[in-house]
């Protein structure tokens, strides 16, 4: 094991990892939130009443209704849209949420799929009721990064943790002392299959 490229390889991986990290932080952008409160203190009985709502941008947040009353009611959410009517919007589809006959409730929409809802309140018996609500509307703001940014900061954070994650490897499974040391003395070996060197003792022989 490599004991220094194992420290390198670690730190460059976690460095890669922040960025990732940091780079989703940063892609939602801030979130909104706030709370609307709803009641109706005495509601007779066989009639009805309703409430517009104002949601967040279709796909960028969510709606919680919450919501209870002293007897049985039937409540519902239903996205609206903009219209010439006496509230001045009209229901664009089905309920979103939808109790029948019950005291309480509670749940959310998300993605949010419209920038209106109507708030519906049912009462189904002969005596008054009285009902209260909190509709929590949440919306995340467009991310501060431009798209260049976004990439340029991905591809950055996978560079990084390629070559950390390489660098680990090398540095836990690369045997040390594969090389040898310079400042070391060189030996030369003569191979056995080779018939041994005749050297001439005789100083008055020229060389050839």
């Amino acid at each position: 094991m490599r004991t220094g490229l194992v420290v390198i390889g670690a730190a460059i991986a976690v460095l890669g990892a922040g960025l990732i990290v940091t780079l989703f932080f940063l892609s939602g952008g801030p979130v909104n939130s706030s709370n609307i409160s709803f009641e109706a203190p005495s509601l007779a009985g066989h009639s009805n009443q309703t409430w517009v709502i104002s949601g967040p941008s279709p796909g960028t947040g969510s709606v919680t209704l919450s919501w209870s009353t002293g007897t049985v009611a039937n409540v519902s959410l239903t996205p609206a849209a903009a219209c010439v009517g006496p509230m001045g919007s009209c229901p664009t589809g089905p309920p979103d949420l939808g109790w029948v006959l019950a005291t309480s409730g509670k749940e959310t929409v998300s993605p949010s799929d419209a920038s209106l809802y109507i708030l519906l309140v049912t009462n189904p018996g002969n005596n008054a009721l009285r009902f209260s609500a909190v509709v929590s509307v949440t919306s995340s703001s467009p991310s501060p990064l431009t798209v260049w940014s976004w990439g340029l900061i991905a591809t950055g954070g996978v560079a990084l943790l390629a070559i950390g994650g390489i660098s680990l490897f090398l540095g836990l499974f690369l045997p040390s002392g594969v090389y040898r040391d310079p400042d070391g003395e060189l030996e030369a070996v003569r191979h056995p299959s080779l018939p041994p060197e005749e050297f001439d003792l005789d100083p008055d022989k020229p060389d050839r």
